[in-house]
């Protein structure tokens, strides 16, 4: 599918296949469709037609759609849209909240800040797209329902522990529908960077963890390198082998191909650039990664020294120059140098290393890393 006049078209198929999963919807339900609508850049969203699509079919149902995401962002992309005409468009940003705990969570084990609407709505319609990620491996269905929270959850969820965390959060509200958009897909080193590649297929399903598993074979991934779909398989969430999910349609392999993974080698880009991560756990270890691949050329054009260290120290390693540490198991070394907490870190907290190398950097991103005191009063 290369053209978005066939994506209704696809759709409908979709829906066909997996047995008309909208037939039931009462008059008046309000249906939650939560996209990937977090950045503007051309590619780096959910195809807007699509959207339009599903919020077309919600309402000939007589159905209120709702598409809803985090940041303003959606307001740019969707402003005089036609999906604008069938759906009712809003930031989650902009509604109320609601503190909820999540029965059975095993990490976000305390109530959290919750948008009245996911908790309420009749429907939910998770519409992700698929994406490689330095820190969890690949983001789709599951991962999506991360962007239903304010960005002060967000944080929290880093700091609990994003793999569970994003089970725990599958758990508080299963999506009834997921509609993969793969017309555009993001590879390699995202979110710290990453491309847009143009490959042209839709995949839905009315289980999150299924799809994730049929969509990850398809993009040439191992589901089981997947932490938190090995988590939702352990408790019951779905399958985690594609033996035991029915694939209709067009066959995997006739749609296969092989996206260009997140770095998963720590290469340090030059001399001066020291980095211990031996013992960092697997999604710290691909954070590093990430970053050193992602200011390669920041780092080899400074003239400093740096030592990165993450993962727990029996003793520490020489530190030598400006100091990052890396995850939340060096907590009790934070006055050592600059500390980026997460499990793992987010990919703005990659603004940390930048301020070890002197450069500015803005006010929100200061909030996102610990400076010891001692250095606190160095200009920057």
């Amino acid at each position: 599918m290369t053209d978005d006049a066939a994506v209704p078209g696809v759709l409908h198929r979709l829906l066909d296949l997996l047995g008309a999963p909208l037939a039931g919807l009462r008059p008046g339900a309000e249906v939650l469709i939560k996209p990937n609508l977090f950045q503007t850049r051309p590619g780096f969203h959910v195809n807007t037609a699509l959207l339009a699509a599903i919020a077309r079919v919600v309402a000939e149902y007589g159905a209120r759609p709702v598409i809803a995401e985090r940041t303003h962002a959606i307001y740019e992309i969707l402003r005089d849209h036609e999906a604008a005409r069938y759906a009712r468009v809003v930031s989650l940003d902009d509604l109320p909240l609601r503190i909820t705990g999540i029965p059975g969570a095993t990490s976000l084990r305390v109530p959290i800040a919750v948008p009245e609407l996911v908790l309420d709505c009749d429907f939910f319609i998770g519409v992700p797209q698929l994406r490689t990620h330095a820190s969890v491996v690949y983001s789709n269905a599951m991962k999506n329902l991360v962007g239903l929270l304010p960005g002060y959850t967000t944080r929290i969820v880093h700091m609990a522990g994003v793999d569970e965390s994003t089970v725990d959060l599958n758990l508080m509200r299963p999506q009834d529908l997921v509609v993969c958009d793969g017309t555009t897909v993001i590879e390699g080193n995202y979110p710290m960077d990453g491309r847009a590649r143009s490959v042209g297929f839709l995949a839905a399903s009315r289980n999150a963890v299924a799809l994730d598993v049929a969509v990850g074979v398809l993009a040439g991934f191992d589901p089981d390198s997947v932490a938190y779909l090995r988590d939702a398989h352990q408790r019951g969430m779905g399958p985690l082998s594609l033996q035991d999910i029915d694939v209709l349609g067009t066959p995997l392999a006739e749609l296969a191909f092989d996206m260009v993974k997140a770095p998963v080698e720590i290469v340090a880009p030059r001399a001066g650039v020291h980095v211990y991560a031996e013992h960092a756990c697997p999604a710290c270890s691909r954070f590093v990664a990430g970053a050193m691949r992602a200011l390669a050329e920041e780092l080899c054009a400074w003239d400093g020294e740096m030592t990165v260290i993450s993962g727990p120290q029996v003793q520490m390693p020489p530190l030598r120059g400006a100091v990052v540490l890396v995850g939340n198991c060096l907590y009790e070394s934070r006055d050592l140098g600059i500390f980026i907490e997460g499990c793992p870190p987010r990919a703005i907290q990659l603004a940390a290393f930048r301020y070890a190398m002197g450069r500015g950097v803005g006010e929100h991103e200061r909030t996102q890393f610990r400076v010891p005191p001692r250095l606190v009063s160095v200009a920057r």
